[in-house]
């Protein structure tokens, strides 16, 4: 598993993590920054970059042009989530409280009850809304 890091012209530092060992630890570890954590948990991707998840495709370019307009000094959590993984009930996606996902995509500010599900990730406006709102 490789975490990968990446600023934008904003300050937003852009994480990429593919296991969960990773991402806890990652987002454990930005917790004490006092910085927001907005976390996109989507379906991984094969050697063409394409995702096995057709909503998470849908998705993407949206929450990438959002995150425009992100806080500066923010950080962003992409994880990455193989198709046989997530199919498995007892995912620990799944059961954690903290994430607690239901469907791919899921955009969240981490410790915070503000995320979309599913096809709110397409939404342009409930996207860069989530980006926006401090609280």
């Amino acid at each position: 598993m490789r975490a990968s890091l990446v600023r934008f012209a904003k300050m937003v530092v852009k994480h990429k993590v593919t296991g969960y060992e990773e991402f806890t630890k990652l987002a454990e570890s930005l917790e004490s920054s006092g910085e927001p954590v907005h976390i996109l948990f989507t379906g991984s991707k094969d050697e063409n970059g394409d995702s096995w998840c057709p909503y998470c495709v849908k998705a993407a370019p949206v929450v990438t042009k959002a995150l425009e307009s992100a806080p500066e000094k923010s950080h962003f959590i992409t994880v990455e989530i193989e198709r046989p993984f997530w199919k498995d009930l007892n995912c620990p996606y799944r059961k954690d409280p903290r994430t607690h996902l239901v469907f791919l995509p899921t955009l969240l500010r981490w410790r915070s009850p503000q995320r979309l599900d599913g096809s709110q990730c397409a939404n342009t406006e409930l996207v860069e809304m989530l980006f926006e709102d401090e609280d």
